[in-house]
This record gives structure tokens, C-alpha cells and sequence, in this order.
């Protein structure tokens, strides 16, 4: 429920060491690495004089950033050719990192692996391609098997062409009646199916208008090899004897490629994984600094993770860098600290909707656990229904522990609980309110009670928001805000005001008090003079920020707001109600068409069509209009979004698994399933 503390961990180090240190650092992953000149030059930074230090005091003044940006192109076309030439898939596994390696020597060893094995891949597909061809070959000569003239001969001449055309048989009844225009001798050699195989012999000079009139009929040139001397029988059995001996060669390249995978496979998966490592690298690289010796790097590590980061980095180069661990004493530009949420697992999922609005500053409470609670009682409060809600629990509770994802899971498994909550609270299962009782209130029968409950239950939440600015602003010592701000006390004063002077006159029907008049219109003034108050009571030299006149005008349109948005955001919140009976007159409409159909099975096929819109459908809106009570109503009053996600360098790994671990992990996840559903039952 909280922002996790941060500390800035510095490392100064030769560099020698730079690319070792820099492995170490990702592979630790805590590290949120931020400019190092920026960090040097900003006003809190200091660097202790001592015997230890004195190299790097020295290098301070010459500091420069990091320029050179090394090409992988090369390295990314080498292993990502041999994974695809093997079937690997490319993956980061942890156990190919943990090694200290060279990896210009590495990717040295795995380019000359490649060379020979495209050269002998290369080898294969040419092999394939002259096969094929020959087997075009083959396929062509087989209309002139039954001739015995000579094919080198026939395909050699020097004045006459020889050609093999496969045409339709109506393309070829045309060519016969035109054979007086042809200057060729045309021969009908085969018949097959619907085509028609023809020779034509052609003066080399009337090529090309031969070629002319054959490509009017739609011909396809059939090959024919050349140079082979001999009858179209023998050239046949020539070229499956040449094919045999090129399948022999492929199949002990192959064999040799196979003995390669084997052997070299583990290097492949290694050359990913080192690759992704040094691109990861090289990207730090560019936030650090150098001198002629020494690299600086500096990042805000969680303080829980910085004795893991810390120890590591001495035990490995003891002596040979110096780590500094500093806390949080200012900002600037360049080093806001980043924002890490830690919620418990129940709230976990909503981090991710709290992070479409805006990432919580560092020193802003975290929203995530009032935004959990008040989405899923908002969601269960407009879509309750024991069944539809144990429909949504599941797919959340099958999203979230077997396809793992946490997010949509997370979130879908506790509306849906939610929704099964205020399911019994309405009485309603599948839509139908005949089968349990409610156990407060039937929505459709109190109409006046769920619309009047959804505007207290909104009231409730937007003073919740006050409450929430008040304590952010306390945090970050804003006193204008937080005191006399719109969303701060003065807001808060002049809320509950209205809301008092608005039900009384409604109630008692009563006029307005003149005492509730000057309180709301002096609570109006606070927050008016809201600049000049703070400037008077932090004894500030300067009253305004900036020019009065645009101040007081933005201020007094500024109270026209407040006033608008404190009705409207209020009565925004009667959609909870009318969302919630909008949900029994879907299902009564459809159990309307079911009754029409005139049997029973067609009435059960409507409801369960029904029902399915109705949560497909419906859900979605729920969901979104939830969202929206939660954004526009809620968020703006006391959540800023304006923080630095926690990034830290890191590479997504896989894991060692053998098959036991998988097995008793597969049972572990049906049974936590399992103990869901029967906590949520």
C-alpha cells in the first residue's frame, strides 16, 4: 500500500571492468539507471575524500559521456540465422549470463561456426534447387520418351529451335486452324487431361513471332535440359541417377548439420542470450560517464534490494570499484526517483489501471489500494449476480494462475467476486430473482432506494478523494493545496456545506441560513486568495507566482468550476443505480423473448444467449463506466500521475525447469484454482 523507499547506489569502477560490471548490474536487476553527469553535477552529490577516492576525485573535472555506440547487426543476423537454421527458439536463459565470458571472442567462435554452416545449408538448397529442376526435366522428357531421336541434338541445333508447349485443348483447336499462318512445324505429341503437349520446330530468325502467336493461346514452356546427348529415355534415367546422387549428398550434409546442433546447440541458445545481454549493455552505456580511467554509473535502487546489489558487486571486484550508497535528499531533472508500487497480491492487479491514468510520484501516496476496493464495489454494486459473477471469477481465476496473465486475470477475478458479493446482496443468479432471496434489497423493487444509495455511496467516495489530496499535499509540504486548494480542506469545508444546506432545504424544506451563506462564500475567498494566504504564512517575499490580474482571473473562473464540478461529479455517481437495474432489465427482456418462443428448450437456448450478451456486453460496460467514476469523479481530485515508472535494467529470463517441477507446479495451480473457488463459494 505504499511507494517503495529509494537509495541512489553509485559505482565507480576502471574501465577495464565497465562491460562486467554492467552484466552484473542487469543481471541483478534493481537497478533504475539514471545520467551520471546529471548526478555528478547536481548539488547533493558528494564523493568523500579518502586514499580510495583520490583517483576518482581526480577524474570529476574531465568527465565526459559515454559516446561510442557499438553495430550488432552482424552479431543479430549470425545467431539468429543458426537458431532459425536449427529450430531454436530464441530465448534468454539465466544459466547462459551467470558465466564472466568475452564476448567479442564468444561471437568470434559463433561467426565461424556460421560460415560453415551456411556454406553447407547453402549447399543443401542448391542441391534441392538442381533436383527440382531435374525433376522438371524428367517430368518434360516423358512426352518424348516414345521417340527415339536424339535429344542433344534436337535441343542443340544451331538454326532451328526445338520447344516442348503445353496449351488447352480449345486453345489447341484454334492453333490447328491457323496452322497455314504458323511459320513452324507444329507436332501434337501427348494428350493429357484437359491440356495438350505440342513440339514446335522454329527458324531462329521467326522466334520471336512464333513466340507471339503461341502467347496468344496461354502456352506454358515446358523445360528441357540441353546438352545431354541421347534419347529422352536414357537422358531420363540419367537425370534420376544424377538426383539420387544429390539426395545421397543432402542427406550427409544433413547429417552433418545435425551433428552440429548437437554438438553446438547449447552455444546457439548462449549467443541469444549473450547478445541480449550486450545490447542491454551497450544501452546503459549511454547514461554513464568516463574519464580517462574511470566509468561513473549511478541508479536509484530499492532500499530493500541495495545490501543484495551492494554485496555483489564487492565480492566479485572488491577493491576495484568503489560503491556509493546515498539517500534521497533532493531532485531535479534527470533524477525525479522512480516510483515502485508495493501492494499486497488482493490489490496487485489494479496497478495496472491505476498506470493507465498515471504513474503515482514518488513522494504521492499510492491510489492503488482505495482505487481496488472502491473499482470493485462500484463494478459488483452496477453488474451484481451470484452467477454471471462466478462466470468471471473463473475466467479471471483461469487467466491469472494457468495462462499467467496477471493483469486482466487479477483484475477480472476480483470484479467477478465482487460481482458474486452483490449478487446475494440482490438476490440474483444468472439474472433471475426467484431463485434466492436477497439479502438487503431487490433492485428493481426499490427504485428510489438504489438511485438515492448510488449518490450517498458517490458522496462518500468524493470526500474519500478529499481526504486522499489532503494527506498527499501534508506529504509533499504543500500548503496551498492542501489547506486552501479546491481539493484540499478548504474544498472539503465548502463540499460538506453545500451538501448540508442543499439537504436541509430538500428535507425540512426550509430557506437557506445566512450563516451557511457566509460560510460557503468566505470558504470560496480561501480558496481565491489561496496564493497570497500561503505566501503570508511561509513568510514569502512574493505574494503572486506570476501576474496578479492572470491569476485572479484564472482563480475566478476557477470557483465557477469547482462549483459545476462538485454537482455534476456528484450526481455522476446515480449511473451506479441505474446500472445496476438496467442489469435486471436485460435479463427480464430476454426471459420475455424466451416466454414467446413456445417451448422449453427455446426458452433455455434465449437465456443462456442472453446471459452471455449480458456479461460480454454489459461487463464491458460496467467495466469501462466504472473506470470512468473512477478517473473524471475521483482521480482528479487527488491523484497527480506525473511520476517516473520504476524501470529497472534487467532482461526477461527463462528459467530451468525439468518436467517433475513442471508437473508439481501444473497441480499446484489447479489446486490454488480450486481453494479460490471454494473461498469465493
Amino acid at each position: 500500500m505504499a511507494v517503495e523507499k529509494m537509495k541512489i547506489v553509485g559505482v565507480i569502477g576502471k574501465n577495464s571492468l565497465l562491460s562486467r560490471v554492467l552484466r552484473l548490474v542487469v543481471l541483478n536487476g534493481s537497478m533504475h539507471v539514471i545520467n551520471a553527469l546529471v548526478r555528478v553535477n547536481s548539488s547533493d552529490f558528494f564523493l568523500p575524500p579518502s586514499e580510495k577516492n583520490i583517483e576518482a576525485l581526480e577524474e570529476l573535472p574531465f568527465l565526459k559521456p559515454y559516446s561510442s555506440k557499438r553495430d550488432f547487426s552482424h552479431d543479430e543476423e549470425v545467431v539468429t540465422s543458426l537458431l532459425n537454421l536449427f529450430g531454436i527458439t530464441p530465448r534468454v536463459k539465466l544459466e547462459h549470463l551467470g558465466q564472466d565470458y568475452d564476448y567479442d571472442e564468444f561471437i568470434k567462435k559463433l561467426s565461424d561456426i556460421h560460415e560453415k554452416v551456411r556454406s553447407k545449408d547453402n549447399e543443401i538448397k542448391e542441391r534441392m534447387r538442381s533436383i527440382e529442376k531435374k525433376r522438371e526435366y524428367i517430368e518434360s522428357l516423358r512426352y518424348l520418351a516414345k521417340y527415339g531421336f536424339d535429344m542433344g541434338r534436337l535441343t542443340g541445333m544451331k538454326y532451328l529451335a526445338f520447344r516442348l508447349l503445353k496449351i488447352t485443348r480449345e486453345n489447341y483447336d484454334k492453333l490447328k486452324k491457323n496452322y497455314e499462318n504458323i511459320p513452324a512445324v507444329v507436332i501434337k505429341v501427348a494428350a493429357e487431361g484437359k491440356y495438350v503437349i505440342v513440339a514446335s520446330i522454329t527458324p531462329v530468325s521467326l522466334e520471336e513471332t512464333v513466340e507471339k502467336i503461341f502467347s496468344s493461346l496461354n502456352h506454358t514452356l515446358l523445360p528441357l535440359p540441353e546438352g545431354c546427348p541421347g534419347t529422352a529415355s536414357s537422358v531420363i534415367e540419367d537425370l534420376t541417377k544424377s538426383i539420387d546422387e544429390d539426395q545421397k549428398a543432402i542427406d550427409a550434409l544433413k547429417t552433418s548439420l545435425e551433428d552440429y546442433r548437437v554438438k553446438f546447440a547449447e552455444e546457439f541458445e548462449k549467443g541469444f542470450s549473450r547478445l541480449e545481454m550486450e545490447k542491454k549493455v551497450e544501452e546503459l552505456k549511454t547514461e554513464l560517464a568516463v574519464g580517462d580511467r574511470l566509468f561513473f554509473m549511478f541508479g536509484f535502487v530499492p532500499t530493500s534490494s541495495v545490501p543484495d546489489l551492494k554485496n555483489a558487486l564487492e565480492s566479485q571486484f572488491r577493491e576495484d570499484i568503489i560503491v556509493l550508497v546515498d539517500d534521497i535528499n533532493g531532485g531535479g531533472p534527470g533524477i525525479t526517483p522512480p516510483t515502485k508500487l508495493s501492494n499486497s497480491k488482493l490489490f496487485r492487479p489494479f496497478e495496472t489501471l491505476v498506470k493507465m491514468y498515471g504513474t503515482p510520484a514518488y513522494n504521492e501516496k499510492d491510489p492503488t489500494v482505495f482505487f481496488g476496493l472502491t473499482y470493485m464495489l462500484l463494478f459488483g454494486a452496477m453488474f451484481g449476480d451470484v452467477g454471471q459473477g462466478l462466470v468471471l471469477l473463473l475466467a479471471g481465476l483461469f487467466l491469472e494462475l494457468v495462462a499467467k496473465r496477471t493483469g486482466l486475470g487479477g483484475v477480472l477475478s476480483r470484479i467477478g467476486l465482487s460481482s458474486t458479493v452483490f449478487g446475494f446482496i440482490y438476490g440474483s443468479v444468472f439474472g433471475s430473482e426467484e431463485i434466492i432471496p436477497p439479502l438487503v434489497v431487490r433492485p428493481m423493487a426499490n427504485i428510489n432506494f438504489m438511485l438515492v444509495a448510488a449518490v450517498v455511496f458517490g458522496i462518500v467516495l468524493i470526500m474519500g478523494g478529499y481526504i486522499y489530496n489532503i494527506v498527499n499535499s501534508r506529504l509533499e509540504g504543500n500548503i496551498e493545496e492542501g489547506l486552501f486548494g479546491r481539493n484540499g480542506v478548504a474544498g472539503l469545508a465548502f463540499y460538506m456545506t453545500l451538501l448540508y444546506t442543499a439537504s436541509r432545504a430538500a428535507l425540512a424544506g426550509s430557506g437557506v441560513s445566512p450563516a451557511l451563506v457566509f460560510t460557503m462564500a468566505g470558504l470560496l475567498l480561501l480558496m481565491v486568495f489561496k496564493q497570497p494566504l500561503t505566501a503570508r504564512l511561509t513568510h514569502s517575499d512574493k505574494l503572486y507566482k506570476g501576474s496578479p490580474a492572470d491569476y485572479y482571473i484564472e482563480e475566478g473562473f476557477g470557483v465557477i468550476e469547482t462549483l459545476l464540478s462538485m454537482v455534476s461529479n456528484t450526481i455522476s455517481f446515480i449511473r451506479v443505480g441505474a446500472f445496476a437495474l438496467n442489469h435486471v432489465g436485460l435479463y427480464v427482456a430476454f426471459a420475455t423473448m424466451g416466454e414467446m418462443m413456445g417451448s422449453a428448450w427455446e426458452d433455455v437456448v434465449i437465456l443462456v444467449i442472453g446471459n452471455i450478451i449480458i456479461i460480454g456486453l454489459e461487463g464491458l460496460i460496467v467495466f469501462i463506466q466504472a473506470l470512468r467514476l473512477e478517473y473524471y469523479e475521483l482521480f482528479t481530485r487527488y491523484f497527480r500521475g506525473d511520476g517516473v515508472e520504476y524501470l529497472p535494467a534487467r532482461l526477461k529470463y527463462i528459467p530451468r525447469a525439468s518436467g517433475k517441477m513442471n508437473f508439481f507446479r501444473n497441480f499446484r495451480i489447479s489446486r490454488e484454482i480450486g481453494t479460490h473457488i471454494f473461498a469465493a463459494l
